[in-house]
């Protein structure tokens, strides 16, 4: 499916202008449909939500009342748009443009062009869109990382058929809502462009995926490409992105890993409050983010934080933020006791009250696993706030 307001990237199409409707340039269209016939002899039943109408009005030539009959009917049936060719009428009766401000039913004129040819050119553009979008369930069965090298392969397969020598993924994920980034995206990476021979974007969740397709011959390191990625996303106006960027690989096998390396840097990046990231700079991330998707584990994580914030509630104390900074200055009594504008010694004495309540008196292990605590919790929090 396409939104509506991609038809202004239709080039071929002479004079396409919008005339009323405005507010529904976000409405998806899934089909373009020809209506040439008085509906005043037929029922409407034909013509779905979704549906860009597209007409010459033939049949009402020289009756006003007719178009707007008909024109209302269509728009009442829940059609997305309607795309009229001026070869019979100029301009449309003011009650069918006040309807369609109404309704947000977006109505575009157009001229010369043959109807049937403006038909293809838009189905043609939601032929395009749909390999740029629709991958979800093979994107979550890749994810999940339970198919076999065949079956992936087939998923691959689907997404990119025509098969691409070498390449990496890259998933971006907004700060904020950004609407018709991907749109600006198919766009740019359909034109030669530096980050890679030819791309694809796809919907996944609430992120961005790229499939960026390489000639066996491109070596370029993943910096490099991150780099001419983020040139790419200032283009299409998503400074507001997180981007992670997996290893390159010619591997179709090897795609489940890709996917999941560039997931896990843009959520990294997220979580450093950093723009980019690639699958090298990961880090002890590369094990948390598994790890975070393990019911077990997370709740672990979340009885030995629920023991400290107990603690917390009852005694009016802030443990669990001496723990975070403590973690954060990389488990530095001297630097956390600075950011908390505390006595070293203060310092140890919280850390020492948290490691009773996790059990883990005179044990070695405390100092990496309150990192591990405090990391996973991150990951859980940035999970629940999309």
């Amino acid at each position: 499916m396409i939104r509506i307001r991609e038809l202004y990237r239709l080039q071929n199409i002479h004079g396409l202008r919008l005339i009323a409707g405005q507010d529904g340039l976000e409405r998806t269209v899934t089909a373009a449909v020809l209506f040439e016939y008085d509906p005043s002899r037929m029922q409407l039943a034909d013509f779905y939500r979704g549906d860009l109408v597209v007409t010459t009005l033939a049949y009402a030539r020289g009756d006003a009342q007719l178009v707007t009959h008909s024109l209302l009917a269509l728009m009442n049936q829940g059609i997305a748009g309607l795309m009229v060719k001026t070869a019979y009428f100029s301009e449309l009766p003011e009650a069918v443009v006040d309807m369609a401000n109404r309704m947000g039913t977006p109505l575009f004129l157009f001229d010369e062009t043959y109807i049937e040819e403006a038909i293809l050119e838009v189905t043609d553009l939601i032929h395009g869109k749909r390999r740029f979008a629709g991958y979800e369930k093979e994107l979550d069965a890749l994810m999940r990382g339970e198919l076999t090298p065949e079956q992936i392969r087939e998923k691959v397969a689907r997404i990119d058929p025509l098969g691409a020598g070498a390449y990496r993924l890259a998933a971006l994920y907004p700060r904020e809502h950004a609407p018709g980034l991907d749109e600006r995206l198919y766009a740019l990476l359909s034109e030669k462009n530096a980050v890679a021979g030819r791309g694809i974007v796809m919907e996944w969740r609430r992120a961005l995926i790229l499939l960026l397709c390489f000639e066996e011959e491109d070596q370029r390191e993943d910096g490099e490409v991150l780099e001419a990625l983020g040139a790419l996303l200032a283009r299409a106006g998503g400074e507001g992105i997180c981007a992670g960027i997996s290893r390159r690989r010619e591997e179709k096998a090897a795609f489940c890993i890709s996917l999941a390396e560039a997931v896990y840097a843009a959520r990294a990046a997220r979580l450093e409050r950093r723009t980019a990231m690639t699958a090298g700079e990961l880090g002890l991330y590369a094990w948390l983010f598994p790890m975070s998707e393990n019911a077990f584990v997370c709740e672990q994580c979340r009885r030995g934080i629920a023991a400290i914030r107990d603690y917390d509630a009852q005694n009016r104390a802030n443990l669990e933020h001496t723990a975070r900074v403590y973690v954060e200055k990389g488990m530095e009594i001297a630097a956390a006791a600075k950011a908390l504008y505390q006595h070293p010694n203060t310092v140890r004495y919280r850390l020492s009250k948290i490691q009773r309540l996790m059990g883990m008196e005179d044990d070695a292990m405390f100092a990496p696993m309150i990192s591990l605590t405090v990391c996973l919790l991150r990951i859980m929090e940035e999970s629940e706030r999309g």
